[in-house]
């Protein structure tokens, strides 16, 4: 049986997970990814392939059709499946897997971080002094504040339980939820826009909620409102960030995803020192990664009768 592994991951040590699949009596597909598969580079491999370890792969109605009927079950790497047409996958029987909930600590410690580094300069300062500098600088702190987080699954959970800890208020926005485990107070997107101080973005990327974060609801939000995102950059509409940067009525910006990735380095993004910017990475330890390596091999063997 022939796999396609597409998925930065698995990709980046090449060597190890084809070892692995063979040992396994499979033959591993290694295309050439930048990123992730577009659905034109994913339509060719169409009808030679019985399982896929995907990453955030352009898998559309068209693409599933023309991988049929050999294919068995797509794997996700990772928790995000916004990038496959599930509607399409149930109708024609084909299997997604992910491992949900399995960054959790991972991302939301890093959605701390990031902000931190954007509020506090902490790189600029760290490269500062490594010049010969020694900057004395005035930043704003969050203990106080109340952060509204936007989409409070298992990673939005790990911030608001982080935020507390750095002494900050938490509510949040869920449209699938009417009550938090923890207690935290649900309230709705123009609400959290009101009270917000920290809007940090932690929820899948859908139709409804393309750039959710625009020049319309940034207009509705606190003036020097901080903002994460730890998601997907489609979230947010970057030139609306960008003039609000430009304006001051955004304060900070923390991103770790963006519309195009890599993010080009001319981007007029990184001309603010008020901006921490991440390579789309906030999953990047090493237990979480072991931990979805191995849950995504399982997800794969189990659909393929191994």
């Amino acid at each position: 049986m022939h796999v396609l592994v597409s998925n930065i991951m698995m990709i980046n040590e090449k060597d190890r997970f084809d070892a692995v699949l063979r040992e396994k009596g499979l033959m591993p597909i290694w295309p050439e990814v930048n990123q992730f598969m577009a659905e034109h580079q994913c339509l060719e491999y169409a009808q030679g392939v019985d399982g896929w370890l995907a990453g955030d792969d352009q898998i559309t109605k068209t693409v599933l059709e023309s991988y049929l009927p050999r294919l068995k079950v797509i794997s996700k790497w990772g928790t995000g499946i916004d990038s496959i047409d599930l509607k399409a996958a149930q109708r024609l029987n084909v299997p997604v897997c992910n491992s949900p909930g399995a960054f959790r600590d991972a991302v939301s410690e890093y959605a701390i971080g990031l902000l931190l580094a954007a509020t506090r300069r902490l790189a600029r300062t760290d490269r500062m002094i490594r010049a010969g500098e020694w900057p004395k600088g005035r930043f704003p702190g969050m203990t106080g504040k109340t952060m509204g987080v936007v989409g409070y699954g298992a990673i939005g959970q790990g911030v608001g339980q982080r935020a507390r800890g750095l002494g900050m208020n938490v509510i949040a926005h869920d449209p699938h939820m009417d009550s938090a485990p923890d207690g935290t107070q649900i309230v709705s997107f123009d609400d959290l826009l009101d009270q917000a101080d920290v809007i940090c973005l932690c929820c899948n990327q859908t139709p409804e909620n393309y750039h959710q974060i625009n020049a319309d609801t940034l207009e509705k939000a606190r003036d020097q409102v901080i903002l994460c995102n730890v998601a997907r950059g489609g979230l947010v509409d970057e030139a609306a960030l960008i003039a609000a940067l430009q304006s001051g009525k955004v304060a900070a910006a923390a991103l770790d995803v963006f519309e195009q990735e890599p993010l080009p380095t001319d981007h007029p993004l990184l001309q603010f020192e008020n901006v921490a910017v991440s390579s789309h990475n906030a999953n990047s330890t090493v237990q979480a990664i072991e931990y979805v390596h191995e849950n995504t091999l399982n997800n794969l063997y189990r659909h393929l009768g191994l």
